[in-house]
């Protein structure tokens, strides 16, 4: 199933590179047309979300091929990935 257009919009206005949309798209194109208004407008509400849900995604996606190994390694690959975001967000002692 294509991407319905209000998704397509909120992705490539998101600060997501053009690699990281394309690939998000892929797993997106999954969803139900319900699915993906449900998950545009949740991401048009907080676009901030966008980059720690792609981040969850793609260790998901990681894991999903491969060992219980290969799982623990996605989730601490996710961890550290949203602590740089975080890092990357954080002004003085508040995240922005």
């Amino acid at each position: 199933m294509a991407l319905i257009d209000e998704l397509k919009n909120v992705l490539e206005k998101s600060e997501l590179t053009s690699e990281e949309v394309r690939a998000f798209e892929s797993g997106l194109m999954m969803l139900t047309k319900e699915e993906q208004s449900v998950f545009a407008n949740i991401i048009a509400q907080d676009p901030e979300l966008i980059y720690p849900l792609y981040i969850n995604y793609k260790a998901k996606l990681h894991a999903a091929y491969g060992t219980k190994e290969d799982w623990e390694d996605a989730v601490q690959t996710e961890i550290a990935q949203l602590e740089d975001f975080l890092a990357r967000r954080k002004v003085g002692d508040e995240i922005m």
